[in-house]
């Protein structure tokens, strides 16, 4: 399950190592609520997402809204990031997923800026360093060029 969802929680995103633990096994539709312990209805979950999420079905509980499912839904379809690092639902069923979970808790939205910039930075970083192999290739290259133009020079002296 761990592996699956790469040790982040299938509904925030957070990290296992950014909260210092490891996750928990939720019951998508819960057990209470008629759910099974089958792979396809666990999701690795932070524990405030789990708690927030409590046993909520959409069957028995209001608003009647079916709860997405990180491994099932296709969640770019009802959900994106803002700019400022919040998250917002593009549909019924996204909004909900935002508002049961409290997916713009300040921790989280202070997460997601956070790894936001890391990737910006890490993208930075690989541009430099791709601009550091192009010149030290030219580096190479001019060398290669006047050593070749050293050896020019001099059998034209010894040529005079």
């Amino acid at each position: 399950m761990r592996e699956l969802f790469d040790a982040r929680c299938a509904y925030c995103g957070v990290h296992e190592d950014a909260v210092g633990a490891t996750l928990t096994i939720d019951h998508h539709r819960p057990r209470t609520r008629g759910g099974t312990g089958d792979a396809e209805n666990l999701v690795y979950a932070c524990a405030r997402c789990n708690e927030h999420k409590g046993a909520y079905w959409h069957e028995h509980d209001l608003p009647h809204v079916r709860l997405l499912h990180p491994g099932r839904d296709d969640l770019t379809h009802h959900l994106r990031e803002t700019d400022d690092g919040s998250v917002a639902g593009l549909t019924r069923e996204g909004e909900f997923f935002v508002q049961r979970l409290r997916l713009n808790r300040p921790q989280l939205v202070a997460y997601r800026r956070m790894r936001r910039s890391e990737v910006e930075l890490n993208a930075e970083l690989a541009a430099t360093r791709r601009h550091v192999e192009a010149l030290e290739r030219k580096v190479l290259d001019l060398r290669s060029a006047l050593e070749s133009a050293a050896d020019e020079i001099e059998r034209r002296l010894k040529g005079s």
